[in-house]
């Protein structure tokens, strides 16, 4: 009856797919870890039975150390000392969501900064709000061109992304909905920023929101 051969590491039956003699006794977990550099044999013998060479000794410590420290942040592809995300990506993204797109288990890339785009425009495009998804399809049913959220540099490689750019106007559209004294200051500072760096700026409400045609037509000059 023959033997049932195990993997020294885990206990996991072995595999010899991988047709060398340092790999004929591992798992095909550790197999490829092996050939991959992140474990080291360091004792070999003959196994008298079959003349085959067996796996005595596994320095299976530096597996643990270098599998951990080759880990990288899934957002940022940084690495994390063994964690799914770097500290600047976890503060960053916490407390909001992140679009990523993952390439080959490997490349990672942001398709978008904030996430949560839940709702569909009358033109194909997402938005985050159900406010911002009535002005898109407010400008796209009265032939307005409109860019969503470009970005806008200033003071070296700091950022603003304001809801809607009309480029035939060269006006930035925000919308506020909330009246918090914290986010009523930060519109201010934003509006201040639009001021420093010479572009018009309109911050709409949710007063605006009830008639948008109203809000809007005599801004842009339309009947």
């Amino acid at each position: 009856m023959s033997k049932t051969l195990v993997c020294p590491i885990c206990g996991e039956p072995t595999s010899s797919y991988m047709g060398n003699y340092r790999r004929d006794r591992l798992c095909k977990q550790h197999a490829t870890a092996l050939k991959n550099g992140l474990i080291k044999v360091v004792e070999v013998g003959l196994d008298e039975a079959d003349n085959k060479y067996q796996i005595i000794g596994i320095d299976f410590n530096q597996y643990q150390t270098e599998n951990i420290v080759s880990l990288k942040c899934i957002i940022c592809n940084q690495n994390s000392n063994g964690m799914h995300f770097c500290r600047d990506c976890y503060a960053k993204y916490k407390d909001r969501s992140v679009d990523i797109r993952i390439t080959h288990c490997f490349e990672s890339e942001i398709l978008d900064d904030y996430g949560n785009l839940r709702y569909k425009c009358a033109d194909g495009r997402k938005v985050r709000s159900r406010a911002e998804a009535m002005i898109s399809d407010w400008l796209f049913n009265n032939n307005i061109r409109s860019v969503y959220e470009e970005t806008i540099y200033y003071d070296g490689d700091k950022t603003l992304h304001p809801d809607f750019y009309l480029p035939d106007y060269k006006l930035y559209i925000e919308y506020n909905e909330l009246t918090s004294k914290p986010y009523l200051k930060s519109k201010e500072f934003t509006q201040k920023i639009y001021n420093k760096i010479g572009l018009k700026v309109f911050i709409m409400t949710e007063k605006d929101l009830q008639d948008i045609s109203a809000c809007l037509k005599p801004l842009l000059g339309l009947h």
